[in-house]
Parts: C-alpha cells; structure tokens; sequence
C-alpha cells in the first residue's frame, strides 16, 4: 500500500469515526432533552414525594440535573458541527484546516507553553494582544458555527423565519449554558458545585469526564 493510500484509508476512517460520534452525539442529546423535563419537576416538586423512587436520592439532584444538561447539550454541539460543515462549504478544504485545525491547535499550544513563550518575547498574560487571541479564538469559532447555523435555519431561502430561528435557538441553550461556563468562564454557582461533586463521584475515571466536557463542550 503506498503513501497516498494510506492517506486515504486513514481519512475514510477518521470520518467513519466522527460520524459515528456525531450519530451517538445526536440520540444521545435527544435523550438528555428528555430528561430535562422529570428533573426540572425533582426541583418544583417536594423532595419527599419522589426520593427514593428508583433509587433517586435528593442530594444528588444537582449532578442528575448536570447529567442531563450535558446530554442535552449534545444536540446544541451537533448542530456546531453543522455550522463548520457550511463554513467549509464556502471557504474551501485548505482555509478550513488553517482556521479550524491549525490555529486552534496553535492557540492549545502556546496556552500549554505560556510561561516559556511569555519569558521568550516579553508578551506576559492575560492583557497581550497575542494571548487575548489565544483565549478567544477557538471560543469565537464556536460562536461563530451557532451563527451560520441558526442564520441557515432562521433564513433557509428568501424569507426570515423568526419561529423557527427561536426554536432551534432554544434547543442550544443546554449547549450554551455548559459553554459559557467551561470556556467562556461565566461563573454558576450550582454548577460549579455540581461539576465538582460529578468529578469526585467519578474517582478514578474523572479525568475521562473531564476530558468528554473538553471534546465536546470546548471547541469543535
């Protein structure tokens, strides 16, 4: 098998496996929209009336509710995705690595190296230009996918469709709640308590969580 081959083996099977996680992102998201409904009751009703049901327990109501905010918000991501793939549509495949592989992968970079490259040029964190960009970029990529994607859903052809546009922004809020806390750095109190007790919960396996938030919470 030559180079160019395997090149080509290796790009069908990198987009068998995205499509794979974007088929269990979909049913999955779905299912946590589900769920948000019997969690929002756990909170309206008095805990006494459902604890113990199913092995439900009351102080374990904020992590159920994160479970299922994060499950929801697999949807919001999805429709991310679908964002990207129309921005690729428009700017072509070499554009769309640079602004969306490259860049991003660049800005991980130097936020990893941050003490040697601030030391290097004099650039020191956070009020540099460099490393205002380096916070905001992948962020404002995100921003930027929901945009194209709810301006293609709100105008699919000639005429503004306001109902539709709400609805389908509606359904990013899960996305956008978890967003605006893991990257934009938006302060909630009950999910930051949450967020540490799922990790605590998890143990061993808490930096897998962790890095499920990332993949799908922090970026494309």
């Amino acid at each position: 098998m030559n180079l160019r081959s395997s090149a080509r083996s290796a790009r069908a099977r990198k987009r068998a496996f995205d499509n794979a996680v974007k088929a269990i992102a979909w049913h999955a998201g779905w299912v946590g929209m589900a769920l948000l409904a019997p969690v929002g009751l756990m909170w309206l009703l008095p805990r006494d009336s459902w604890e113990g049901m199913a092995g439900l327990d009351a102080a374990h109501l904020p992590i159920y509710t994160l479970v299922a905010l994060l499950m929801a918000s697999l949807v919001g991501w999805w429709y991310i995705n679908k964002g990207e793939d129309r921005i690729k549509q428009r700017i072509g495949r070499p554009l769309h690595i640079f602004a969306f592989v490259v860049v991003p992968l660049a800005c991980m970079a130097a936020d990893f190296l941050g003490a040697t490259i601030a030391d290097a040029t004099n650039m020191h964190p956070p009020g540099h230009p460099f490393w205002l960009f380096v916070r905001w970029y992948p962020p404002a990529l995100v921003l930027i996918c929901a945009a194209v994607f709810l301006t293609w859903k709100a105008r699919p052809r000639r005429h503004v469709h306001l109902d539709r546009g709400l609805g389908y922004a509606m359904l990013f809020l899960p996305y956008a709640l978890l967003f605006a806390y893991l990257a934009a750095g938006v302060y909630v109190d009950w999910l930051d308590d949450s967020l540490h007790d799922t990790l605590a919960s998890a143990g061993g396996y808490a930096i897998v969580v962790q890095l499920v938030f990332a993949y799908f919470i922090g970026g494309d």
